[in-house]
């Protein structure tokens, strides 16, 4: 039998995280494949969750890799290897945090009042932006210097929170509480702009007080479902 041999130049490095990498399946079984990928996902996920903790705590000028690897529990390599370093870790974390901002298509349906409803959405996002306020803290400093960062945040805008608010819209104009003729593409990325800066602009950065931006909310979402009625 032809004895496996492995040239000890060209010899793969060994991933902690997966195991033996092998060469063209050389000494290595092929069911162990979909093993090694769901030990590598895992360990991207681990990573992912604890730079998205370091970045929050530190900023992305203070975190090193060596601190995210230490929280995740795994070899700092593994930083370099997945995400080509720092912040290509800070782009995939902030990739993953644009599908999570999806959270406002898992409010309720809407229910039988527009106004109620545009307050029930804005303040939705208040809640999601206080709660996560650190890390968009970093995400915006790194945005306003790295250009990848700053189209991911905007394309989360217009894929995630827009299209969200739009089809609660289109619920309405059915129903017959919106005009027929009103441009909702262009009412939704207003709405989901202002909602970003009454979350962060305001509670975050400007420190207002709790009430008075709940008053702001309700005086809007009187203003703009009034705006949006039908005309008799």
């Amino acid at each position: 039998m032809r004895a496996c041999i492995v040239d000890k130049t060209d010899t793969p490095a060994i991933d902690p995280a997966i195991g033996p990498a092998t060469d063209n399946g050389c000494c290595a079984a092929g069911t162990d494949a979909p093993a090694r990928k769901r030990d590598r996902e895992a360990t991207k996920g681990v990573l992912l969750d604890a730079a998205k903790m370091v970045f929050a705590e530190r900023g992305f000028d203070a975190a090193t890799t060596r601190d995210i690897a230490g929280r995740a529990g795994v070899n700092e390599q593994l930083i370099q290897r997945y995400f080509s370093g720092k912040a290509g870790l800070l782009l995939a974390v902030v990739e993953r945090y644009g599908r999570e901002e999806g959270s406002g298509c898992a409010m309720p349906p809407p229910g039988d009042d527009l106004e109620e409803d545009l307050a029930a959405f804005l303040l939705h996002q208040l809640r999601h932006a206080w709660k996560c306020r650190d890390f968009t803290r970093v995400m915006l400093a790194r945005a306003l210097v790295d250009p990848d960062i700053a189209n991911e945040m905007a394309r989360t805008l217009s894929e995630s929170r827009i299209p969200c608010l739009l089809s609660r819209l289109e619920i309405f104009r059915e129903r017959g509480a919106i005009a027929a003729d009103a441009d909702l593409a262009h009412v939704a990325a207003g709405i989901a702009t202002l909602s970003f800066g009454l979350g962060f602009l305001d509670q975050v950065v400007f420190g207002r007080c709790p009430d008075r931006v709940n008053e702001v909310v309700k005086t809007l979402a009187h203003t703009m479902a009034h705006g949006l009625a039908p005309r008799a």
